[in-house]
């Protein structure tokens, strides 16, 4: 007998998938959203924790600083204070001081050789520091070449120049009265204490109260 085989390649049964379906992937958009939801929480309590830590660094410096400060010797800090008591003093006592040695240097040099100073007092008030000179010309003409040699920029630092009670006297020379005010900043200590210029004058050999004075023209 023989052997028969019976071959089909029908299925008899329908054929079922052993694959499961899978879930859909979620949208960009709900893994964006999700993302900054997280971040927005996240962020405040990060930042509160940060100004915690600042917060607690700035009292631990402060209180090395204390430390630091009470390790001084309470002698040493009393000293450092009466010493900067004293710069500060000497700052105001400088910018207050004024010397006189410049007015007459440059008085000197501006005074014609036909005019002489024969008496100097001074005077501060409202108008600043004043002059008030009396000396003798040889003639009018010599009073007016002096007020001129004021006016010039090199006795720009004399300013409301006045000569007045102009008398002539036995001798036909002019004695008269002149008033003036000074320039602060020419008669300022704090100026003048450059080496430059105090070398110009200790080359000043006039005498102050007779500039221009010993060989008045004939």
């Amino acid at each position: 007998m023989e052997n028969q085989f019976q071959t089909s390649f029908i299925p008899k049964k329908p054929i079922t998938s052993s694959v499961s379906t899978s879930k859909e992937p979620k949208s960009l958009f709900s893994i964006i959203a999700t993302f900054l939801l997280v971040v927005s929480i996240i962020a405040p309590v990060g930042l509160f924790l940060y100004k915690s830590y600042l917060t607690k660094q700035r009292e631990s410096l402060s209180a090395s600083l204390l430390v630091a400060r009470d390790s001084f010797e309470k002698d040493t800090i009393d000293e450092l204070g009466l010493f900067d008591k004293r710069i500060e003093i000497s700052k105001q006592v400088l910018n207050k001081h004024i010397i006189m040695s410049p007015m007459f240097a440059l008085l000197g040099e501006i005074t014609i050789p036909s005019v002489q100073y024969t008496n100097f007092s001074q005077q501060t008030g409202a108008d600043g520091f004043a002059v008030i000179i009396e000396g003798i010309a040889l003639d009018y003409k010599s009073i007016v070449l002096q007020s001129d040699a004021f006016n010039t920029p090199k006795g720009s630092s004399f300013k409301n120049i006045l000569f007045y009670n102009l008398t002539k006297d036995k001798s036909n020379n002019i004695s008269f009265s002149l008033k003036f005010t000074v320039d602060p900043s020419l008669l300022s200590y704090k100026n003048n204490i450059l080496p430059t210029n105090i070398q110009s004058l200790n080359d000043t050999s006039a005498n102050p109260l007779s500039l221009g004075l010993d060989n008045r023209t004939q």
